[in-house]
């Protein structure tokens, strides 16, 4: 047999093994739970000297009564995963855009223990416990999955510019100026993903990265 008709036979020889170790590696990587990739940490950051890694910005801790009437504090969500938006309840525009999709992908997440979704109240004077409550009803928002919290405005505002890093400014004439944008944070109480909260695919990928999160953090969908 010539050496030229070697080469083909070799070629496939190669090709087959290079499929086989890619498929192993899928179901290896399927078998340990790992996560198919891991997300990004944004916000500030900042060498450590005395441990020699970085130390990543995490969200601050905060307490605000929820439409169940309840205090709620970053401690009620330890251990868990969550995504946290801006809004106002009488908002004619991105508000209700926002919060149709946030209802789509809560509902991907019912039952789910270690998945939750905070949506603060920029209006915090009108958005009281029973208005927020009636909120929660009209997006079909799961009880203590979804919470919608209400307290101090400057407080609020304090949160969503310095510890989540969206805009949350008043014009002074009660027109709330804030921002789309939805943040996962992780169980760390880094941010793991920023999304565009009005747009339909963005929130898809925030569905999937919740679920490549959760891998990571080896937390179960299921309860």
């Amino acid at each position: 047999m010539s050496s030229s008709s070697k080469f083909p036979f070799t070629n496939i020889i190669l090709m087959l093994a290079a499929i086989g170790v890619i498929v192993a590696a899928f179901f290896l990587t399927k078998h340990d739970n790992k996560p198919l990739r891991l997300l990004p940490i944004f916000g500030p950051a900042e060498y450590n000297t005395t441990t020699k890694d970085t130390d990543y910005h995490t969200v601050m801790n905060f307490k605000f009564t929820s439409e169940q009437g309840h205090i709620v504090t970053l401690d009620s969500f330890k251990h868990k995963i969550f995504v946290a938006n801006f809004f106002y309840a009488t908002c004619p525009g991105i508000c209700k855009k926002m919060n149709w999709q946030l209802e789509r992908a809560n509902k991907a997440f019912a039952g789910t223990p270690y998945v939750k979704f905070i949506s603060y109240t920029v209006d915090p004077v009108h958005d009281t416990v029973q208005v927020l409550a009636e909120y929660a009803k009209l997006h079909d928002a799961v009880p203590y999955q979804w919470y919608f919290l209400t307290g101090d405005k400057n407080e609020i505002y304090e949160l969503a510019r310095k510890s989540y890093y969206v805009a949350a400014s008043d014009s002074g004439q009660g027109n709330f100026v804030h921002t789309d944008n939805m943040v996962l944070i992780d169980t760390a109480g880094h941010m793991r993903g920023i999304y565009k909260g009005t747009d339909t695919a963005d929130v898809s990928r925030m569905v999937v990265e919740i679920n490549l999160l959760l891998r990571e953090e080896g937390l179960s969908k299921k309860q």
